[in-house]
């Protein structure tokens, strides 16, 4: 009996201490993990405000963009300062280039060569 008590004493002995330490362990794993996961939910949260914060930016630089590729500030930018204006579509002649050597064929307005020969 002796023995075994004694046997049954050094196995509580080393079994209890070891126990607890992997309890503890155990716990303040748990305890470490739900920091760090809330440490990284607060992460992507910051970095989904960026986000949504660069697309604003991005539309706002689009629009930007848009305004100043109009064709009103294009048609005021080039007759301010290069003095360029948009042609005229009455006044605008088509030349057309057949294949072989031949003279062009010119029209003004619609108007095919073959009608302006016979006027």
């Amino acid at each position: 009996m002796t023995h075994a008590h004694s046997h049954k004493g050094i196995f509580s002995f080393v079994l209890i201490p070891l126990v607890l330490g992997f309890l503890l362990f155990g716990i303040f794993s748990i305890v470490w993990l739900r920091s760090s996961v809330r440490t990284i939910e607060y992460s992507i949260a910051q970095l989904d405000n960026k986000r949504m914060e660069e697309l604003k930016a991005r539309k706002m630089l689009m629009a930007e963009k848009a305004s100043l590729l109009s064709i009103q500030n294009v048609k005021n930018a080039g007759g301010e300062k290069l003095g360029l204006v948009f042609p005229d579509r009455v006044k605008v002649i088509y030349v057309k280039k057949e294949r072989g050597i031949t003279p062009y064929r010119v029209s003004h307005a619609g108007n095919t060569l073959s009608t302006a020969r016979g006027q």
